[in-house]
């Protein structure tokens, strides 16, 4: 499967620089729906040249010396260097936004062969477009690697038992997680028919800015506020009740703070066992000191809901009342719904939390439209904004 975009480090090439206002040394280099204030002269129109974007964490290797260098112990050539330190994010240059990085494919001993392609020793070829962020061994930053309130014993994912229900609602449930497992991944081959795994996917979302034709002008969306926390999911089946972060699932014997959520917060597990087979989803806090949201103990705030089917619930099914109702208060706050305007969205994207006693700022915005709609490409049509300004903040 081919990486979200925010994730790639892609090939491109400079189709403009544009002066900088406010510094004779500096200018700006346009990438895509991006730019990067670069020192004047360094590159120029027509050049091919890596894109490394924000939350992109680099390698300790020799072209990215000058990122990581002043982190060594001279006592220790060794050092490792933590990823924080070589995470590249924005910063400002007199008055205007750097967004990512901008080197010279020759830096990586890639050679511009002309038409669009460089190569490595004629061994590695790569076009103009090409994600190298694998070969130049660049990750993405993951704001959860080494916060021990997040580890704790994994379990098993949850999985459909074969049992019949005993409710009408739970016959329904049942009978659409059946059809949904059988079209997907079809009859059991192995001869074992105890269990179904419900194949609960990874929950990530893109850049507006690698997707910016997505939303249609004027088509019905909503805006709801980026909590800077962790990704944390939620599911009741065939009585158990399952904790899990954005890509494992916790042991209920684990202290890891995904488990502590559900004893500080007892709606959770009361609104999973009312729903059961409906996965909840939502930004765990608090798991960065300066964004506690107000307040140090364990909040949940929901931000989206999968349905048995494998769908998504929005305000066009008959249960979303239901389903929605019980979670007011706890969700992460609404900042807009209405017709898609870019610059309207835009107003949203910077200030406060909107969530009562916080004293932080807000990291972004998550749009999607309303119904859900779907793109190739892309999936459902949701992207996230974040702020300039919180990226150069949480990366001192």
């Amino acid at each position: 499967m081919d990486k979200k975009l925010n994730h790639q480090a892609n090939i491109v090439r400079i189709k403009e620089i544009k002066t900088h206002g406010n510094a004779d040394t500096l200018e700006i280099i346009p990438i895509g729906e991006y730019q990067v204030v670069s020192k004047k002269g360094q590159f120029n129109v027509g050049d091919l040249v890596v894109y490394i974007q924000p939350d992109s964490v680099v390698p300790q290797t020799e072209p990215f010396r000058f990122i990581w260098n002043d982190y060594i112990d001279p006592l220790n050539p060794n050092t490792i260097v933590p990823e924080k330190r070589r995470r590249i994010t924005v910063r400002k240059f007199r008055g205007e936004w750097s967004e990512g990085l901008l080197l010279p494919t020759s830096d990586f001993g890639l050679h511009d062969n002309g038409n669009g392609y460089c190569s490595l020793l004629e061994t590695h070829y790569f076009k103009e477009g090409d994600d190298v962020s694998d070969f130049l061994k660049i990750t993405h930053y993951d704001p959860d690697a080494g916060n021990l309130s997040l580890k704790g014993e994994n379990s098993n994912a949850p999985k459909l038992r074969k049992k019949y229900p005993q409710s009408f609602r739970g016959w329904y449930n049942y009978v659409k997680r059946r059809i949904r497992n059988f079209f997907r991944i079809g009859p059991n081959t192995d001869g074992s028919s105890d269990n179904i795994s419900l194949g609960i996917p990874t929950y990530d979302v893109d850049a507006l800015k690698n997707y910016p034709n997505v939303f249609i002008e004027g088509e019905e969306v909503i805006v709801t506020e980026k909590i800077h926390g962790s990704n944390a999911r939620y599911i009741f089946l065939d009585g158990i009740m399952y904790a899990g972060s954005r890509n494992l699932w916790k042991s209920p014997t684990s202290s890891c703070i995904f488990r502590k959520n559900l004893k500080e917060n007892p709606w959770i597990e009361e609104w999973c066992r009312a729903h059961e087979g409906y996965v909840l989803w939502g930004e765990l806090t608090p798991t960065q000191k300066g964004y506690e949201y107000g307040s140090t103990k364990p909040q949940f705030f929901p931000f989206d809901i999968r349905k048995p089917d494998g769908t998504w619930l929005d305000d066009t099914d008959t249960d979303f009342m239901d389903l929605v109702v019980p979670l007011i208060g706890h969700s992460v706050p609404v900042l807009y719904q209405g017709p898609y305007n870019l610059e309207k969205i835009k107003s949203f994207v910077d200030g406060d939390s909107l969530v009562p006693n916080a004293k932080n700022i807000r990291e972004g915005v998550v749009i999607k439209t309303n119904p859900e709609r779907h793109v190739h490409g892309v999936g459902r049509a949701q992207l996230k904004v974040v702020s300039n300004a919180f990226l150069m903040k949480d990366n001192k």
